[in-house]
């Protein structure tokens, strides 16, 4: 959504947080039990925004979030990272 309003620009650096579509849609039925969307809804919704590559592409920084690697160590060897930039 930041690349889709534009509001990219006023940002430093975009992190992305990448999982396979099939993973993703799984989850968003699993999340949204109450709303009774259908794979199709979800499929559908995902295909209405920027594709996953193109989001990739432009980030300046990937978490993979697909269940083969931990997100939380990811996150914080960001989080270190720009600790350690601010310090300089």
């Amino acid at each position: 959504m930041l690349y889709e309003s534009g509001s990219y620009k006023t940002l430093d650096k975009i992190i992305v947080v990448a999982a396979p579509e099939n993973l993703r849609v799984q989850r968003v039925i699993n999340r949204d039990k109450n709303k009774f969307r259908t794979k199709e809804d979800v499929i559908k919704i995902i295909r209405s925004q920027m594709n996953e590559e193109e989001k990739i592409k432009r980030a300046d920084f990937i978490i993979t979030n697909d269940e083969t690697e931990l997100v939380i160590p990811q996150v914080l060897k960001l989080h270190e990272r720009f600790n350690n930039s601010i310090e300089k």
